[in-house]
C-alpha cells in the first residue's frame, strides 16, 4: 500500500494526490467516463508490429518488468498473474514495451454500481513505456489478444477513465472505443452517492447493470437502487 501511494504521488503530483485522497476518504467528487470496447471488432485483424512479440505475462517474467514498476508496484503486477486477470505484455527482444490488463473484477470506485455480464471483462490498466509511445502498440496488442479473449468466451470490455485523463481518452478514441456515459462519485464523510449520466444516443450493452443512483450508507453495507 505504501509503495502504491508513493508511485501515485510521484506520477500525479502533490495536488492531484491530495484531491483524490480527500475525495475517496473524506469529502469530494470523482468523475469517470464509462466506456465499452467491442472485442468482436478486432476479430481477424492482422497484427502489424514487426519486431514486437505479444504474450501473456508469467511470474517468471517479473525480473524483466522493472520499467513497469515505475507505474505499478511489483506486488500488483504479481497479483495480475493470478486467476481472474488477463495480463498481456508486449516485448521487443528481452525488453518489456507495454502491458494491457483485463479482469473479471470491477474498479473499486464503481464496484456495486457497475456489474459485468458473463461475457464482459473490466479494463484494469494499459501502459506503454514512454519511449515506445505513439506507435499504436496498445491497439496492436488488442488485436493480438483477440483470439485468446474469443476462446475464453469474452466479447466486450468495460472501463472507467478519469475525465481529465486526456492521453487515455485519446487512445480509446483511436481504437474506436464507445463512451457510454459519465459516472460521478461524491463523498461527504460516511455517505457516498454515485450517479450515471448516459451519453446521448448510447445504450447499455447486453446484461450490463448500471444503477441510476447508488447511495452508500457506509463502506461495509450498500443498497443498489
Amino acid at each position: 500500500m505504501i509503495r502504491e501511494l508513493w508511485l501515485y504521488f510521484r506520477n500525479n503530483g502533490l495536488w492531484r494526490s491530495l484531491v483524490k485522497g480527500l475525495a475517496v476518504y473524506v469529502a469530494g467528487r470523482q468523475r469517470w467516463y464509462l466506456t465499452r470496447e467491442d472485442l468482436a471488432a478486432y476479430a481477424g485483424r492482422p497484427v502489424e508490429a514487426p519486431g514486437f512479440d505479444f504474450r501473456r505475462a508469467r511470474l517468471a517474467d517479473m525480473p524483466r518488468m522493472k520499467p513497469f514498476m515505475e507505474r505499478m508496484p511489483e506486488a500488483v503486477l504479481r497479483r495480475w498473474c493470478e486467476p481472474g486477470y488477463f495480463f498481456f505484455v508486449t516485448w521487443e527482444g528481452d525488453e518489456v514495451v507495454s502491458y494491457r490488463c483485463l479482469s473479471t473484477y470491477v474498479h473499486p470506485g464503481v464496484d456495486g454500481f457497475v456489474r459485468l455480464a458473463p461475457a464482459q471483462l473490466f479494463m484494469v490498466d494499459e501502459y506503454t513505456v514512454p519511449r515506445y509511445r505513439r506507435r499504436g502498440i496498445t491497439r496492436q496488442m488488442a488485436y493480438a489478444m483477440s483470439p485468446w479473449m474469443e476462446a475464453e468466451g469474452f466479447t466486450e470490455v468495460l472501463g472507467v477513465h478519469r475525465t481529465d485523463n486526456y492521453d487515455t481518452i485519446a487512445a480509446t478514441r483511436a481504437k474506436g472505443v464507445a463512451r457510454l456515459g459519465t459516472i460521478t462519485r461524491s463523498r461527504l464523510l460516511w455517505v457516498t452517492r454515485v450517479s450515471f449520466e448516459p451519453e446521448p444516443g448510447e445504450s447499455m450493452p447486453g446484461d450490463t447493470a448500471v444503477s441510476s443512483t447508488v447511495r452508500f450508507a457506509s463502506d461495509r453495507a450498500h443498497r443498489v437502487v
